[in-house]
């Protein structure tokens, strides 16, 4: 039985996702001590704008410069662990320079973030799917970053057939 969470005292969060496209390949994050996959990305800082944000965080995370395009969406996760009511705005974002110097925080050194490459998105949700998180929150974040690649898969998929 989980614990019972007073939902309305969460702090709310802002953080952006990207779905880093190079070429066709997909960037995740293996949350290796965790055990799942996630998309690059963090908290907005105090009135930085979203795409600031999400190209800051993604260079911090992967060490590469990306273009920020358009917006797949908006979901809201409670974190139990921080209690957070997190509010994760996605976008598409595009690899335009070489791998530079990550700086990760202690946070992400200690659960073990690696980039990798899945060859497309669909790969990217069969990778994201084919394990299970260790952690309630591993779990919350696969749902949530799989649900953003799969509406962005099937808006392509849409795109392609009209």
């Amino acid at each position: 039985m989980s614990p019972d969470y007073n939902y309305a005292s969460f702090v709310p969060r802002l953080a952006v996702r990207a779905v880093v496209f190079d070429g066709g390949k997909i960037a995740l994050v293996h949350v290796k001590n965790d055990g799942y996959y996630m998309l690059p990305g963090g908290g907005i800082d105090n009135d930085e704008e979203a795409a600031a944000a999400l190209a800051r965080e993604v260079c911090e995370e992967l060490g590469f410069e990306v273009d920020v395009d358009e917006e797949v969406g908006m979901i809201i996760t409670y974190i139990d662990r921080w209690h957070n009511k997190q509010i994760d705005r996605c976008y598409t974002a595009r690899l335009v320079g070489t791998g530079g110097q990550r700086e990760m925080t202690d946070f992400e050194v200690q659960a073990g973030f690696d980039l990798v490459w899945a060859a497309d998105i669909k790969a990217a949700v069969m990778l994201m799917r084919q394990v299970t998180p260790t952690g309630r929150d591993g779990l919350l974040i696969q749902e949530r970053d799989t649900t953003f690649l799969e509406f962005l898969q099937n808006s392509m998929d849409s795109r392609i057939i009209s």
